[in-house]
């Protein structure tokens, strides 16, 4: 006797399979995109736990040292070094010898309202930016006398900048304590506006 083989058309996977291909690709699409959705998060846990993580988004170098220096300008100021410091007649003479670099920490709503004569500004709060902006001015003051003010009294801004130059590499970098308040109290001549 012999044994009867079916044919394709009377096996029922062979029917599945004809009479649903888009369901088949659906599976395929579906188990390819699990494998996708399985490596993206495997490659994200080992590049967390990673000595050296990669960035997720993209940065380009200006927005990673911008970085880098808001970093570094809001350190607590109980953790800065203690930087030299002037009173009131050094930073005139400083000022009126105009060897030394003099740096506003204030915001720059503040530095315009008025501020030391030939004073830059160098706002804490928009530091990276202002770095940039003065690099050229940085640059050449490297080995010069730098002095810092903010506002004076509890204002800690002027520390901060202080400590995020002399991490930066500046060699001479001092703080007017007194600040604003003792320079205008004190009827020192000011200026207004921004400066180039």
């Amino acid at each position: 006797m012999t044994s009867a083989i079916p044919s394709d058309a009377a096996n029922p996977v062979y029917l599945f399979q004809t009479r649903n291909p888009g369901s088949r690709i659906l599976r395929d699409l579906g188990s390819v995109a699990l494998l996708a959705i399985a490596s993206l998060a495997a490659g994200l846990v080992m590049n967390r736990f990673s000595s050296a993580p990669l960035p997720i988004v993209y940065q380009t170098p200006e927005q990673r040292f911008d970085a880098e220096l808001t970093t570094m300008v809001a350190a607590p100021p109980f953790k800065i070094a203690p930087a030299a410091t002037v009173g009131l007649e050094q930073f005139r003479s400083a000022v009126d010898g105009k060897s030394t670099l003099i740096l506003d920490a204030r915001p720059s709503v503040f530095f315009e309202n008025g501020h030391v004569p030939g004073a830059r500004n160098l706002a804490r709060d928009d530091f990276a930016h202002d770095y940039r902006r003065l690099s050229g001015v940085l640059e050449s003051a490297h080995d010069k006398p730098v002095i810092v003010y903010c506002s004076g009294g509890d204002c800690h801004d002027s520390r901060l900048v202080a400590n995020a130059l002399l991490s930066l590499g500046f060699s001479n970098v001092s703080v007017f304590t007194g600040g604003w308040d003792a320079w205008s109290a004190a009827g020192m001549p000011a200026s207004k506006g921004r400066v180039p």
